[in-house]
Formats: C-alpha cells, structure tokens, sequence
C-alpha cells in the first residue's frame, strides 16, 4: 500500500514538474542576483571567486535561455510519469499473481 501511495506521488511529482516547465516558457522571469530584471537590463557574470569576469548578458538573453530550458523539464516530468506507470502497473501485476499461502 505505501508503494503505491509513493509510485502515485511521484507521477504526481512529475506531472508538476511538466507544468511548472510549461508555465516557465509561457512566462518566465528573469533575476539578477535575486533582483528582477526588465527588458533593456543586463547583468554582470561572475566568476565562482565573486569577481566580474567581464562577460554580460541582457534580459532578451535570459528569457532565450530559460525558454531554451523548458523542453527539459517538459521531458523530465513526463519521464517521471512513464517509470512511474510502469513501476506502478508492474507492482499491481505482481500483487495480483502472489499470494500469501502458496505459490
């Protein structure tokens, strides 16, 4: 029983990662340091020291890379879905041909 609670939380895990991937590429956000960016705004990249390393990215920019991103996530969830189905479909065929008194 709590296998198949978990099997169905994590297809239920999935088809939220979907979601979330799509209402990404519908709207995304783009942040700079934690702060929102507008269209026309850059941001500074900074190396794993904490130094501007001099390169720079713009909004447009930002927005491309998370909207190039979302397939990804479209992917992953429905991934998530499938092993979870077949985990699931598998541990009810199980459960159905065992028994606790003989073979």
């Amino acid at each position: 029983m709590i296998k198949r609670v978990s099997l169905w939380a994590f297809i239920v895990a999935g088809i939220a990662v979907s979601a979330w991937a799509a209402v990404s590429w519908v709207s995304p956000q783009a942040t700079c340091r934690g702060e929102a960016m507008g269209p026309g705004d850059t941001c500074s990249h900074l190396s794993l020291t904490g130094q501007d390393d001099g390169k720079v990215q713009t909004y447009e920019q930002r927005i491309a890379a998370a909207r190039q991103q979302t397939p990804y996530g479209v992917a992953a969830g429905v991934c998530m879905v499938v092993f979870g189905a077949v985990l699931l479909r598998t541990d009810t065929v199980s459960a159905q041909g065992s028994s606790d008194i003989g073979p």
